[in-house]
């Protein structure tokens, strides 16, 4: 196994660059529990491996909600499953817990631009792809959605997937290589990784609501919020069950 000293990346489907810079041999992803970021960290380790790299280290980040907690046993389960096929990568779990009474995202930048300057991260990944298109949001009820990020809409404008930047004379990235695809082209990802679609899509969770009723106490997903009715759209499938 050898350190990072060139760019590694591919091309998945002729859609969807996965690159890692060289130099960073530091990387960061926020893994979140749900089906885009638990594909991502994969195919982030799946490159390194397939170039016989060794990095520094790779931390997963998870944000908890506190009013959903359930969600942190998501993705600690994805994580060691994964950290299990790639015993060669010195892998980290970060878990960081939080009320939400902002808008998620600001917990999220808040921690992460703490934890990178405190272990000196210059690379992190976010698995965030695009909605579904708008026909599709309106005839599942998603379209007048509050909850429907608006900014993830195809005909929004969009950061590059891959974007540099210069902070105290250091280079940094912020990647987001899901950006300009939506939740099918994730489900055909599953359907080509065998140990995907079996071991690690039945432990992803989409449904972020904090209702004790709607889910029997976290146990099943609500069915009715927006990340449920996406999730459906794309797998055909709803959180706990397995892709046919």
């Amino acid at each position: 196994m050898q350190h990072l000293n060139k760019d590694l990346s591919v091309i998945l489907k002729d859609k969807v660059k996965i690159l890692i810079p060289k130099g960073f041999n530091k990387i960061m992803l926020n893994l979140s529990g749900g089906t885009d970021s638990a594909m991502l960290l994969w195919q982030l380790l799946k490159l390194l491996k397939s170039n016989n790299v060794v990095l520094d280290e790779i931390i997963a980040l998870t944000g908890v909600d506190l009013y959903r907690p359930t969600s942190e046993w998501n993705a600690r389960e994805i994580f060691l499953e994964i950290k299990e096929q790639f015993p060669e990568q010195n892998m980290k779990h970060e878990i960081f817990k939080y009320w939400k009474r902002r808008e998620k995202r600001i917990y999220h930048k808040d921690y992460e631009a703490q934890f990178m300057e405190k272990e000196n991260i210059r690379a992190l990944y976010h698995g965030r792809t695009a909605n579904p298109p708008q026909d599709v949001q309106i005839k599942m009820n998603m379209w007048d959605d509050v909850a429907r990020p608006k900014e993830r809409e195809v005909d929004a404008e969009k950061r590059d997937e891959y974007n540099f930047m210069i902070k105290k004379k250091q280079k940094y990235v912020f990647a987001v290589p899901w950006e300009r695809v939506d939740k099918k082209f994730i489900t055909s990802l599953y359907n080509e990784e065998p140990f995907m679609k079996q071991k690690i899509f039945p432990l992803t969770a989409s449904c972020i609501s904090h209702s004790e009723k709607e889910t029997e106490y976290w146990s099943k997903p609500c069915k009715i919020c927006w990340w449920c009715k996406e999730k459906k759209w794309a797998f055909n499938r709803y959180d706990g069950e397995d892709i046919e």
